[in-house]
Order: C-alpha cells, then sequence, then structure tokens
C-alpha cells in the first residue's frame, strides 16, 4: 500500500477519476458533479495548508481525501473532503487519514466538507440510498459510514432532508403564522434581476445575522457572494427566489433551486455539447423540482411568523413556474424551530447525512509505503 501526495498533473487525473470505478454500475441514483465544479472548490495545487492524498495497491488507486487546514473563531481543525474509497479497502481508507494526522497532530479533522460547512456537497449519506441526490447534495456508498468510524471517527451533527410535494397541503398552524406575519404588515418581494450583486450581498447579510447562532455555521464571504451572483446568473429560477420586507427594510430569504441533477445524469461530468443543449432548455430537465437551498430571518423578527410567510408564498410561486415537488436540504439536527417547520409544510424526512470528527490517536497505526 502507497500513500502518495498528489503534486502532478497525472496525479490529480487519477484523484478525478476515482469516482467512476466506484459508482460507475454499482450506484445507479449517484449523478456525477461537473468536473469543472469540482476542480473549482479543489483550487489551486500545492497551497501550503491544503494535501491531496492518493492510496494505491498494486499499481490501482484505491481511495483518496483531501485535508485544508481550517481557521473558524478560535478554532484550528482540518477539514476533510473529496473522501472516496473502494470497497474491501478500509485500511487504505485509515491510512489516509492517519497520514493527515502525522503532519498535523494536533488537530482534529472534521467533515467531509469541501472544504468549508456552507460549500456543496457536504456530509456523508447515512440514510436514504435507494433516493437519487438533488442538486449540489452528496451521494457515496454505505459502507463509507462503516470506514469513517473504523478509522476513528464519531458522528458530530446529523443533517436532515424533507421531501415536500404540492399536492399535500401546508398545516393550518403553519398558514396561520403566515397571515399573522402578513397582518403585521411583512411582504414579499421577488429578485430584482438588473441588480444581482446588490441583491446577494443584501441575501448574505441576512443569513449571516439570522444563521450565526448555528452550529457550524460561518459568514459569507466576499467570494462566495460572487459564487451566489453566478449561481443567479446561471442556475437559479429567480421565479423562486423570495425576500420577505417590511417597511422596505429586507429581513428574510428564501432561495430554491431547480434540481439540474437531472441535466447532469449520464454525462460523467463533462461538459459535452449534449450538456450545453441541455442548459440552454434547462427547464425541461428539472422534472418539476426544485431543492430548497436555504431560509432565514433576522434574529430581530424570529417569532414573528415571517418563515410561514416565506413557505407559502414560496408554494403559490413555485406553482405558477411549475415546480410541484421539493426537497429541504438540509437541516441540522439539533435545529428545533427549522425541523418544525419543515414537519408544518408536510415535510417527510426521507436523508440523513453525517458529519464527522476525529481527534489524535483516536484510531490504531498503519505501515504504510509513502
Amino acid at each position: 500500500m502507497e500513500i502518495i501526495e498528489v503534486k502532478s498533473s497525472k496525479q490529480f487525473r487519477d484523484f478525478l477519476n476515482l469516482p467512476r470505478k466506484i459508482y460507475s454500475k454499482s450506484f445507479p441514483h449517484y449523478i456525477d458533479p461537473l468536473a469543472a465544479q469540482v476542480k473549482m472548490m479543489i483550487g489551486k495545487l500545492n497551497s501550503p495548508e491544503k494535501h491531496l492524498f492518493l492510496v494505491k495497491q498494486d499499481g490501482q488507486t484505491v481511495a483518496r481525501c483531501g485535508f485544508k487546514t481550517h481557521v473558524h473563531g478560535s478554532e484550528k481543525a482540518l477539514h476533510f473532503g473529496f473522501y472516496e474509497c473502494l470497497e474491501g479497502h478500509q485500511e487504505a481508507s485509515q491510512a489516509l487519514f492517519q497520514k493527515a494526522h502525522s503532519l498535523y497532530p494536533d488537530l482534529k479533522i472534521k467533515g467531509p466538507f469541501h472544504f468549508r460547512m456552507e460549500d456543496p456537497y457536504i456530509g456523508v449519506l447515512v440514510e436514504g440510498f435507494d433516493i437519487d441526490p438533488y442538486f449540489l447534495m452528496a451521494y457515496n456508498p454505505p459502507y463509507y459510514d462503516e470506514y469513517l468510524r473504523k478509522a476513528g471517527f464519531v458522528k458530530v451533527m446529523d443533517l436532515y432532508t424533507y421531501e415536500l410535494r404540492r399536492n399535500i397541503p401546508l398545516s393550518d398552524i403553519l398558514l396561520k403564522n403566515a397571515q399573522r406575519a402578513r397582518d403585521n404588515g411583512y411582504t414579499i418581494r421577488l429578485i430584482d434581476k438588473k441588480n444581482l450583486r446588490k441583491e446577494a450581498r443584501t441575501i448574505a447579510l441576512i443569513f449571516n445575522d439570522a444563521l450565526s447562532n448555528n452550529w457550524g455555521f460561518e459568514e459569507f464571504i466576499d467570494s462566495q457572494v460572487d459564487e451566489m451572483v453566478l449561481m443567479f446568473k446561471y442556475f437559479l429560477d429567480l421565479r423562486i427566489v423570495a425576500i420577505a420586507q417590511k417597511d422596505e427594510k429586507d429581513i428574510g430569504s428564501l432561495i430554491m433551486i431547480p434540481n439540474f441533477n437531472h441535466m447532469l445524469r449520464g454525462l460523467g461530468g463533462k461538459v459535452f455539447p449534449k450538456l450545453l443543449w441541455r442548459y440552454f432548455v434547462r427547464n425541461k430537465f428539472t422534472h418539476g423540482e426544485a431543492r430548497g437551498y436555504a431560509l432565514g430571518v433576522l434574529k430581530g423578527h424570529h417569532g414573528s411568523g415571517i418563515g410561514s410567510l416565506l413557505v407559502e408564498e414560496m408554494y403559490r410561486l413555485g406553482g405558477l413556474a411549475g415546480y410541484d415537488k421539493a426537497e429541504i436540504s438540509w437541516v441540522l439536527a439539533n435545529n428545533g424551530p427549522m425541523n418544525e417547520l419543515a414537519k408544518a409544510m408536510s415535510g417527510k424526512q426521507n436523508k440523513v447525512y453525517r458529519i464527522f470528527e476525529k481527534t489524535t490517536g483516536s484510531a490504531p497505526e498503519l505501515n504504510a509505503e509513502h
């Protein structure tokens, strides 16, 4: 068994190509992310705070993982992401994390993140393997949970997803809360298409305040605002992005993302001409499905029924835009109010994703050539 740090373009290709060996035939629900997006999330190679590793067995790549030192507040940790491992190679998986800990013996390893908690493809899927993932959500083999535990990881947080269908009515309490917000002067507006950067900054400020007490949340920074602008321009359906107001002040937002995974299916993550054609007729490839990406209300307006108002209006807007099915993805397991709101939408919990943590010395050492 050989552990190799990715330095060359050939090694990077090996890193990118491993998922094809794992998912090609055995996992029909897996949908390849765009390779260009994966490269963008990984960023530049050979930066001092980031390491990509391969594990080879008899000359074949059998496992991979990326690691990046990360500072959030007073905590410094080693985030891991882009983890993949062929079945039957649990020791290769364990060797990856032992190697990472040998470089940073005093840091906890947390993840999977790519490489921030708010980035796409978060967590390890542990329930819901018979369901297709929604756009920018992870999918992996069932054995990853076992392999990570055997490498010394423990669960630190679960993330829930909920399935929604527009033909299942919202609860009476949600409708009552929405009407209370409306009676108190709260209104809903849509995105101003001519000022997308301003709108992105407004939404980022709302979420930075609204979600600041949530476990693991990190503020939206300028680079993420730039990414949000790109999402607005090229991927979001602005008919299903809503902002709540009172007295012309923006105080809440709900963002839905069309489920473009149907557009990516069968392309192997490559930008073929077929993908470009699908993109230009992308509304035909959403299958009437959208993902509830984020909902936030300024703390000073919590308890006013604004979340219910946003949801009620989104049901109306979504119907007008042709969406009849959605997934809320994701909700922290300890976020009681949001889990209750999901249930008030008649949401059915359908998947669980898991975040893990590993401390130094929490698994036996392995001998590996590196």
